[in-house]
């Protein structure tokens, strides 16, 4: 028989010798190695919340449990000795009614019942049942001349509006609508069902620009003393405009003044133009690169932020992690040696731990912690300003708390609706952090303001002196 036909190999796409096989091998070990690396990156992602980012803890889901507070082993309330706090009587000729009530004239056993001198004073307060408007009425006449027939007419006093809304009311306004969030619409509804005040949605937005105006020159004023500041604290947010692509809101903060500023940018331009291309004060930031440009010597960064760094280290597997948690511990003991005032000096044993540890996290061989490791590296001093000055906080809560506000509102109003709110908004919340800050009444800075602007009143200021030292 003739010999049979050789059968045509089947290609498979394996290779056919073994030094293929080795490089198919290193190839797809380095693609899983590539794969590896994205899954552990959506993870990292997944797993965001507010204690290891800078997420708002509304974002955080219901799998992000509280965090659990160590008690004291003591009962609620307050506690043996507490001296307690009570509200002072009203003095008589303050009361609005005095109702005289008499016990019985005689006892059960038949005696009669001699009053006391002195009664048990018991005070209620309430409210009346709508606040009153006060309405003036100018009732401006018209004339003629005698002679020439020429007309003449009444010219409206000065300091008087040319709206209906007085000075008090639009102060009333600035602060419903800044200091407790209230949208336009809820104004409106406090003016009526309070103050008996009907006014349209479009009046009350009109009277924001007015208010926006009248805090023109007190804000300035405080702008001017944040730039003039030793230590200036600063974040920023996204706050949007219809009608504008992008717009965001920067807040600096000085020891007794707030700054809120909208501008449409996010990049250095906008630290630039608040803090000037070269930085008189010491600014305590995030670690957002767009403040990088202060000098080492005067940013200090913040370690609340850091904490979340290292916690989102602390969640990886391995080296990484093992290196993540230690960071978190001696994070805390940053912070309590910072209550305790150590010096400079003291501080030296932990910042080499600290930058051991970070050097080392370099070379955990996660891709993610090393770059995090060695920008914090790279910026080494910025972590420790706090340390050499004692007007340099190590955490930038201020700013914090001051732009935690203006997210509420965002919130609950939404994003403005031309550029007058947004002015609104910032000039606004600009005098109300002020005041919190000083301890001021918000309604009584804007209502003095808006009678400056209408010339019924000297100008006012944001500013407070600083504390007397010594």
């Amino acid at each position: 028989m003739p010999a049979e036909a050789a059968k045509p190999t089947r290609s498979t796409g394996l290779p056919q010798d073994v030094g293929q096989c080795h490089a198919m091998i290193v190839s797809l070990v380095e693609q899983l190695a590539q794969i590896q690396e994205q899954l552990d990156e959506l993870k990292d992602r997944a797993g965001l919340n507010s204690r290891n980012s800078s997420k708002p803890p509304s974002s955080d889901g219901p799998q992000v449990g509280k965090r659990a507070r160590s008690g004291t082993g003591r009962k609620r309330g307050g506690q043996v000795g507490h001296p307690g706090a009570y509200r002072a009587l009203v003095e008589a000729e303050q009361l609005t009614e005095v109702v005289e009530v008499h016990p019985e004239s005689r006892c059960e056993c038949g005696a009669q019942v001699v009053e006391l001198q002195e009664p048990r004073r018991h005070q209620v307060f309430d409210l009346p049942e709508r606040v009153q408007a006060e309405v003036s009425e100018y009732r401006l006449y018209r004339g003629v001349c005698a002679g020439c027939h020429k007309a003449h007419a009444a010219k409206m006093p000065a300091g008087v509006p040319q709206g209906q809304l007085g000075p008090r009311a639009l102060g009333a306004i600035g602060v419903l609508s800044t200091q407790y969030h209230l949208t336009v619409a809820k104004v409106q509804g406090v003016l009526r069902e309070f103050m008996g005040l009907e006014f349209s949605v479009g009046a009350i937005s009109n009277a924001q620009g007015l208010i926006s105006q009248a805090l023109k020159a007190p804000v300035h004023q405080a702008q001017a003393q944040v730039r003039d500041a030793a230590v200036v604290h600063m974040d920023e947010t996204r706050y949007p405009c219809q009608g504008l692509k992008t717009n965001y809101a920067w807040v600096t903060v000085e020891p007794r003044v707030v700054t809120l500023s909208m501008l449409p940018t996010r990049a250095r331009l906008g630290a630039e133009s608040l803090l000037g291309l070269e930085p008189k004060a010491a600014v305590v930031s995030d670690r957002y690169a767009v403040y990088d440009y202060v000098p080492d010597a005067q940013h200090q960064v913040c370690w609340a932020h850091l904490v979340r760094d290292f916690e989102r280290i602390a969640q990886r597997s391995g080296v990484a992690g093992a290196i993540g948690r230690r960071l978190v511990t001696l994070s805390w003991v940053v912070f309590d040696w910072h209550k305790r005032a150590k010096t400079a000096v003291q501080y030296e044993p932990i910042q080499r731990r600290i930058k051991s540890l970070l050097a080392q996290a370099r070379l955990s061989g996660c891709k993610r912690t090393a770059r995090t490791a060695g920008n914090l590296l790279s910026q080494w001093d910025t972590l420790w300003l706090f340390t050499t000055r004692a007007d340099v906080e190590p955490t930038n809560n201020a700013a914090e708390r001051a732009i935690r506000t203006l997210v509420l509102k965002r919130k609950i109003s939404g994003p403005a609706r031309s550029r007058r709110g947004l002015e609104f908004v910032a000039r606004g919340y600009s005098v109300v952090q002020s005041c919190v800050l000083q301890g001021r009444s918000a309604l009584g800075l804007i209502t003095d303001s808006v009678r400056h602007w209408l010339g019924q009143a000297v100008a006012p200021t944001c500013l407070r002196p600083a504390p007397a030292t010594g």
